[in-house]
């Protein structure tokens, strides 16, 4: 008997009971389950226990649910106690930080509901039993009072200190940053166990702040030894057996655009222009599933990462170093192994016909994103650090299509936010010097425009052949965050039809519209947020933020797993290479595409954490220094501003402001003071002082000097003075 239909027989068994409960060695006895040893009928009660669909009741009974009013499901902690759990089905149940029994973040708990209710859920309880221990690492402090340690978690949502049971022998010292994971505890400790299991460090070494991000998020820090032994054993030469099976293209101009500090280049191109006013792109990938075979070590471990994770001072990459930095990147002047889009273009950049090929190429250059403007902006070098004349006249050619690709983009309604993102200046310690603007070139929208056409090629061809893949889907946006959306839009003045809003091209129309208002960004970020996370699935949703019926990830297989499995199948389908593995179907691909898509919210998490930790690092050495910022958003606890002088947002809380009691208006565009009416609203031009910046929780305060208003400038106070104070 399966497992599936073991759970089946035993939830319909304790169905039709009248008492609606049974005891465990009864139920064993009942089903008449002689061929199934006892050890293993436990693990699946035990299974149906951790889903929710069994609670054990005293004396080891199981029931249904709703027999003993009781929930089981996931506790996820608030930072200030207390928080909810979230049962496989159902509604999530509120618990107090009194009721929550010793629970912690991530464990499978058994509660039972109360009357008691909560605001926005319609359900509370109590924690009656942890199931099982969350396996989650912690991460924190180790201290030791005598003969006793103690581990002080360094996130909010640990409400206690964890006693340290197990891991001594790995040698922490008092103070030093230790992971460890909760135990179950023997019943005579007040507080919840757990064992060390990695020693990090002293917090004060340069790194062990970014190990602590990588660990609180479970990140991967190094490769398994049979990856790394499998990676080695890869070999460099390509042989005339290998190169012989594909298209040569040694003779064409291509080449690589990337950060000036990039380590691996997994994406070339090639362009010619036609005669007849036309183009011919072609867009070079790393052929890693040439050396990545199907369930080998390195498949499965970078199916684990799902992709690679860039945090301010290192990159955790999916791949091994001498696969993702040696043998699949396309360096210079070195034959390398590609799959490669060719894309035959009009002169109005309509798409006439494609082929997709594995080829072998040699790149005549590597190119650094502002070292192509400055050729696009004043034209060719000169000397060693010149662009080599082919390569300029690609380079100039290339700028001609983007202009039309992105015309073409924008005429169907893709969506371009334009937000900018927080690039941390590191000097050679890890120590944060500037917070700038990550730039956004003509030269980025050269290798974007590419690589987009080559995703789209791709996918429409795999979908045309029926190949089963994962395509990278944005569905429409929720109807009522963007009716919640329009009415902040209206009330900074800007005029935003809900209408209209589930077609692309009017919100693209709608963010032209705003371009270079004071509200541009904070509108362009709630719009954002309103908008329904890309993912990844094997169902074509289409994506919505680009405009496109058909799109999957094709270019970059070195740093994302769906880029590598894109390539086997195009292999499968479209070249004849090889079948699909038994066993696949639709269900196989759904789960791969909802852990790739969980993996991404994670490294996406972590690399905003390492981002905020550096920010206020860098921010603690300006305590008490002034600067002049604007106000970028409203939260029930104060409003953020973001500065001048650095990219850098901080937090004004209400209880800065002064006497009067303030709280969000009604459309949350505004932070207005009950008794005196002073309003602090998106936009708003201010003058701070930086109060507080703590590295650990990766926040950053701000106290208001000055409220600059178009009629003046209005003191902390709320007495208006003259509009020529301090600039």
């Amino acid at each position: 008997m399966n497992e599936e239909k073991l759970k089946s027989l035993i939830l319909d068994h304790i169905r039709s009971l009248d008492k609606g409960k049974i005891r465990r060695r009864e139920l064993y006895g009942r089903l008449g389950l002689r061929d199934l040893d006892y050890s293993e009928f436990k693990r699946v009660l035990s299974e149906l226990e951790k889903s929710g669909e069994l609670v054990r009741l005293k004396g080891r009974s199981f029931a249904l649910p709703d027999a003993g009013g009781l929930v089981a499901g996931e506790f996820v902690a608030s930072r200030h106690g207390g928080g909810f759990v979230k049962p496989e089905t159902g509604e999530p149940v509120y618990v107090r930080r009194e009721d929550t029994a010793g629970a912690l973040p991530g464990d499978t708990v058994q509660v039972r509901l109360t009357r008691r209710g909560h605001v926005g859920l319609n359900r509370a309880g109590e924690v009656v039993a942890v199931i099982e221990r969350s396996r989650r690492p912690i991460v924190g402090v180790y201290r030791k009072v005598g003969r006793t340690a103690y581990v002080i978690p360094r996130e909010d949502v640990y409400i206690e200190n964890l006693l340290v049971t197990g891991g001594e022998e790995l040698g922490p010292r008092d103070g030093d940053i230790v992971v460890c994971r909760a135990e179950r505890g023997a019943p005579v400790y007040t507080l919840p166990a757990c064992t060390v299991v990695e020693v990090l460090g002293d917090p004060g070494t340069p790194g062990v702040d970014v190990l602590i991000i990588m660990r609180k998020r479970d990140l991967p820090i190094r490769f398994p030894d049979e990856v790394i032994e499998e990676s080695l054993r890869v070999p460099a030469d390509l042989g005339e057996e290998v190169v012989g099976k594909r298209k040569d293209i040694r003779d064409t101009v291509t080449f690589t655009i990337d950060p000036v500090d990039a380590r691996d280049f997994d994406d070339a191109v090639s362009i010619a222009k036609r005669e007849d006013g036309g183009w011919d792109l072609g867009v070079h990938i790393a052929d890693v599933s040439h050396y990545v075979p199907e369930e080998s070590a390195t498949d499965r471990e970078a199916r684990e990462r799902g992709m690679s994770c860039y945090l301010v001072d290192r990159v955790i990459p999916m791949l091994p170093e001498r696969l993702s930095n040696e043998l699949c990147s396309l360096r210079p002047r070195e034959d390398r192994l590609t799959k490669s889009v060719f894309a035959r273009l009009d002169r109005e950049g309509n798409l006439i016909s494609h082929e997709i090929a594995n080829t072998v190429i040699r790149s005549r250059a590597r190119l650094a994103y502002e070292r192509v403007q400055a050729y696009l902006d004043s034209g060719p070098g000169s000397g060693e650090d010149g662009i080599p004349p082919e390569v300029g006249a690609s380079l100039t050619t290339l700028s001609e299509l983007t202009d039309i690709l992105a015309a073409r983009r924008e005429n169907r309604g893709s969506i371009d936010f334009a937000i900018p993102e927080a690039e941390v200046v590191l000097d050679s310690a890890g120590f944060p010097v500037d917070i700038v603007k990550r730039p956004r070139l003509k030269a980025h929208r050269m290798i974007e425009e590419a690589m987009l056409l080559a995703n789209t090629i791709t996918a429409l061809a795999l979908s045309e052949a029926q190949a089963p893949f994962l395509y990278r889907v944005h569905d429409t946006p929720d109807v009522e965050k963007l009716e919640a959306y329009a009415d902040i839009a209206r009330s900074l003045g800007h005029d935003f039809r809900t209408s209209r809003s589930g077609d692309p091209f009017y919100l693209q129309q709608f963010l032209a519209s705003i371009r270079g208002s004071s509200h541009e960004r904070v509108l362009n970020m709630l719009l954002l947020r309103s908008m329904k996370k890309a993912a990844y699935s094997p169902a074509n949703l289409g994506h919505f933020g680009l405009a496109l019926p058909f799109y999957a990830h094709f270019t970059s297989p070195i740093r994302r797993y769906p880029d590598l499995l894109m390539h086997r199948q195009i292999d499968r389908y479209i070249l004849g290479n090889g079948r699909e593995p038994r066993g696949r179907n639709f269900d196989f691909y759904e789960e791969l595409g909802s852990m790739v898509t969980k993996r991404e919210i994670l490294t996406d998490a972590a690399e905003r954490d390492s981002v905020k930790m550096k920010t206020a690092q860098f921010m603690h050495s300006r305590l008490g220094e002034e600067y002049d910022g604007t106000i970028s958003g409203i939260i029930p606890i104060g409003f953020f501003v973001e500065l001048d002088a650095f990219f850098v947002e901080g937090l004004v809380h209400v209880s800065s402001l002064d006497d009067d009691y303030y709280e969000i208006d009604e459309r949350g565009v505004a932070m207005v003071g009950r008794n005196r009416g002073r309003r602090f609203m998106i936009g708003d031009r201010v003058r701070i002082i930086v109060s507080r910046a703590e590295k650990d929780r990766g926040e950053v305060d701000f106290v208001v000097l000055e409220q600059r208003k178009e009629r003046g400038i209005v003191e902390a106070g709320g007495k208006k003075r003259s509009g020529r104070g301090r600039r």
